[in-house]
């Protein structure tokens, strides 16, 4: 697959020419400025940039928090710059290459390439659809959190009101804080393969992860309604959906014995024992593969429906 094999590049590639695209709609902005204020906002703007290209460099959950923030923050500081009455060919130029290096960071291939980044040894981690319960409201109030700590002194800074500025920097370095905690949940939510089996690594639905193992999963599969895996001859315990109502193709992994887990539920935990897990990779057709390469059982959709 192409992507696959570019890997971090085309981010890379986009995100070291931003200077020049969308550094220059930003330029109209500040040129228009006194000297001091836009000489701190740029410096500022030199060191998100570098930070950014560094995380494209050294992937890493975080890196991948970092550039899932900043790129959408780019292009939102564009349209920012289009509503002050500067919209020009610079403008939509940026406006355009913040929206595309924005798509390339939320590309499923990308975000495994990033977790990965920090794997050890032999695994190999695959991330997980983000739930519809985060994805439907809270994600974006974190980001808008995160947007308004990063602009807001800017702003202020701007209009020389350097005390305000102070106050704003204060306050929003704690905003940034706050939404970056919540929407790195997001990042560190993945199924690493390990030679025992795979894990279950989803601190937003499991209290500690959950080790599945190779002889002990009879199947992986597409999930059905009800969480019965095939004829459900060789799956014992309770079901229990894991994906948080992910968009996407939910897969189920049956086992052979009930095993412990402890689910988060409401801000509560809860102890069970689980038969069935369904759960929602991004990119479902690269599990299904690696599990096979394992040597893991693969229930098509016609098996998993008969």
């Amino acid at each position: 697959m192409l992507l696959v094999r570019l890997g971090l590049w085309p981010a890379r590639a986009v995100w070291l020419a931003a200077p020049l695209t969308i550094g220059s709609a930003l330029s109209q902005v500040l040129e228009s400025e006194a000297s001091t204020p836009a000489l701190i906002v740029e410096v500022a703007l030199w060191i998100a940039w570098f930070a950014v290209f560094v995380a494209t460099l050294a992937p890493s959950p975080r890196s991948l928090t970092a550039a899932r923030v900043m790129g959408p923050a780019a292009f939102g500081v564009c349209v920012l710059v289009g509503f002050a009455g500067h919209w020009t060919g610079a403008t939509v130029l940026g406006l355009g290459w913040a929206g595309l290096f924005t798509v390339i960071v939320f590309l499923p291939t990308v975000g495994d390439l990033m977790v990965n980044g920090s794997a050890y040894g032999s695994e190999r981690r695959m991330t997980l659809r983000p739930p519809a319960f985060v994805l439907l409201g809270p994600a974006q109030l974190a980001w808008l959190l995160i947007f308004c700590g990063l602009v807001g002194w800017a702003v202020l800074i701007l209009s020389e009101r350097y005390v305000l500025a102070a106050v704003g920097a204060a306050v929003g370095a704690a905003a940034i804080w706050a939404g970056s905690r919540i929407l790195h949940q997001l990042a560190r939510r993945w199924v690493v393969f390990v030679p025992a089996g795979f894990v279950i690594h989803d601190p937003l639905m499991l209290v500690d992860s959950v080790l599945l193992r190779r002889n002990e999963v009879t199947r992986v599969g597409p999930a059905i309604e009800g969480g019965q895996a095939g004829d459900g001859e060789d799956t014992n315990g309770p079901f229990q959906d894991l994906s948080g109502g992910a968009l996407g193709l939910a897969l189920e992994v049956a086992l052979r014995a009930p095993t412990p887990v402890t689910i988060r539920e409401r801000g509560q935990a809860r102890n069970t024992e689980l038969g069935t897990i369904v759960f929602t990779p991004t990119l479902p057709g690269a599990m299904l593969s690696e599990a096979r390469i394992r040597g893991m059982k693969i229930a098509s959709a016609a098996e998993t429906t008969s």
